[in-house]
C-alpha cells in the first residue's frame, strides 16, 4: 500500500515567484555545465547549485551548507518565501500548449521503498547517492519531489477533480507554460485521499532514483545513530495516463574523427543501414536514427536479444551492439565522449552540438511507453542509464519541504 502524508510547504511569494523559480520546459544533457549558472533562477542557484560548485572538502562543503542556511533565513525573513501554516496535500497541474498533467503532491513514507511498494527501473551510482545524501543531511531541504506513477484510481481521480474545481489556486506562468497548485487542507478530505492511496498496492518510480536511494540510506544511518530520522520524501504522484515519456538521444564525440565509410562498415556488422533524406525520429521500436558526415541513416538491428525485456529495448541494443564495440564506450555514465540529451528542445541542442563538433555522431531513439516502463519495473530489471525522459520536470523550489532537525 502507498503511504502518503500531508506537510507544511515553503513556497515562493507570488510577487517574486517568476524570479525565484524556473518555469519553462528544460532540455538536459549529462554534459550540463554547472560552472556557468547564467540564466538559472535564484532558488536553484542559492539552494542547490552553489553547494555543488564548492570544493568537495570538509571546509568547502561546510561553508556551502552554511550559505544555504543563511540564504533560507534571508528569503523567509524578507518575505520572498512563505511557509504554509497548516499541513496540506497539494494538487499540482502543469499546463503546456496542447496538453496538461495533473497529480498529487505529498510526503511518502520511505518504508514504501524498503518494502517494495515503490518499484524502480534504474541503477543508482554511489558517488551521486553520497553527494545527495550529504546535501539532504546538512540542509534538510527537498527542493523538488521525486515522481511516482501508479495505475489510475477512481477515488483519487475524483478528489483531484473536486479540488481543481475550486478557485483558490496558486499559479505561476511563463512562455505559455503554467504551474498551478491547490491546497487540500480539509482533514476529512486528506484522510479520504490517504485511504485511497492505501488501496494502491504498487507504485513505480518514474524520476528521482538517486534522491530516493540517498534518502533511504540517510534515514538508516540516522536511525542507527539515534538521531532525528528524515523518514519521508516529497513526492509527486501522477497516474500512468498523465505521464509523458520522451526519447533520450545520444551524441558521441569520438576521440579521433572516424571516416564515414569506415563507420558505416562497422555499423553494418550489427545493423541494416538505410540512408534517409532527412532527420530520423523513430516512433517504433528497433528503428534507430544516426547522423554521421552530414547524412541521416535509419538503423535496424540484425539481432534482438531474448531473455529479458530490458535487453531488447533500443537503448540497450545501441549500447551493447554499437556504442561499446565501435566506440569503446563501456561506461556510458562516466565516459565524457557520450552526451545524452532529452527534453522538448533536444533536437535543437543536438544540431548545435553537431555544429560545434562536425566529427560527432548523433543517435535518435524511439521513446518507451508507460506499459514498457512498468513491465521493466515489475520484472525487477534495470534500464540502461538515460533511457527515458519523463515529463513533467517539476521546477526546483515550486514547493520546498524542510525536515525538522
Amino acid at each position: 500500500m502507498a503511504s502518503i502524508r500531508p506537510f507544511k510547504a515553503i513556497r515562493p511569494n507570488p510577487l517574486y515567484a517568476d524570479r525565484l523559480v524556473q518555469t519553462t520546459p528544460q532540455v538536459q544533457s549529462v554534459a550540463g555545465d554547472i560552472s556557468d549558472p547564467g540564466g538559472l533562477p535564484v532558488l536553484k542557484i542559492a539552494l542547490e547549485i552553489g553547494a555543488r560548485q564548492r570544493p568537495e572538502t570538509p571546509e568547502g562543503q561546510a561553508r556551502a551548507y552554511q550559505d544555504i542556511d543563511e540564504e533560507m533565513e534571508l528569503l523567509m525573513r524578507d518575505g520572498r518565501l512563505l511557509a504554509d501554516s497548516e499541513n496540506c496535500i497539494y494538487v499540482y497541474e502543469v499546463v503546456h500548449p496542447g496538453y496538461r498533467q495533473t497529480g498529487i503532491w505529498a510526503l511518502t513514507d520511505l518504508d514504501d521503498y524498503k518494502n517494495g511498494t515503490i518499484r524502480t527501473h534504474e541503477l543508482t551510482f554511489s558517488d551521486s547517492v553520497r553527494r545527495i545524501k550529504n546535501y539532504r543531511k546538512n540542509t534538510r531541504l527537498e527542493g523538488s519531489p521525486v515522481l511516482v506513477t501508479y495505475k489510475p484510481h477512481v477515488a483519487i481521480n475524483r478528489i483531484i477533480a473536486e479540488t481543481i474545481g475550486h478557485d483558490d489556486s496558486m499559479s505561476l506562468s511563463s512562455d505559455g507554460v503554467s504551474h498551478i497548485l491547490w491546497r487540500i487542507d480539509d482533514e476529512s478530505t486528506q484522510r479520504e485521499l490517504i485511504n485511497a492511496f492505501a488501496q494502491v498496492r504498487t507504485t513505480y518510480l518514474a524520476d528521482g532514483h538517486h534522491r530516493l536511494e540517498s534518502s533511504s540510506k540517510l534515514a538508516a544511518e540516522q536511525r542507527a545513530n539515534g538521531e532525528s530520522v528524515f523518514d519521508t520524501i516529497a513526492t509527486l504522484y501522477m497516474a500512468t495516463d498523465q505521464l509523458r515519456i520522451q526519447e533520450f538521444n545520444r551524441v558521441v564525440i569520438p576521440s579521433a574523427p572516424i571516416e564515414p565509410g569506415d563507420l558505416l562498415t562497422k555499423v553494418a556488422e550489427h545493423f541494416e543501414v538505410l540512408e534517409s533524406d532527412g532527420p530520423v525520429l523513430p516512433r517504433k521500436q528497433h528503428k534507430i536514427g544516426m547522423r554521421a558526415g552530414r547524412k541521416w541513416f535509419e538503423l535496424s538491428p540484425r539481432f534482438v536479444p531474448r531473455g529479458s525485456f530490458a535487453s531488447a529495448l533500443d537503448a540497450s541494443i545501441l549500447q551493447e551492439q554499437l556504442l561499446a564495440p565501435v566506440f569503446g564506450i563501456d561506461d556510458p555514465v562516466n565516459d565524457t565522449r557520450l552526451k545524452c540529451i532529452g527534453g522538448a528542445g533536444a533536437m535543437s541542442e543536438i544540431e548545435a552540438m553537431l555544429g560545434l563538433h562536425p566529427e560527432a555522431i548523433a543517435f535518435t531513439l524511439c521513446p518507451l511507453d508507460n506499459d514498457q516502463l512498468l513491465t521493466v519495473a515489475d520484472a525487477g530489471e534495470i534500464l540502461p542509464p538515460k533511457s527515458t525522459w519523463i515529463d513533467p520536470k517539476i521546477p526546483f523550489g515550486l514547493l520546498l519541504y524542510r525536515h525538522e532537525a
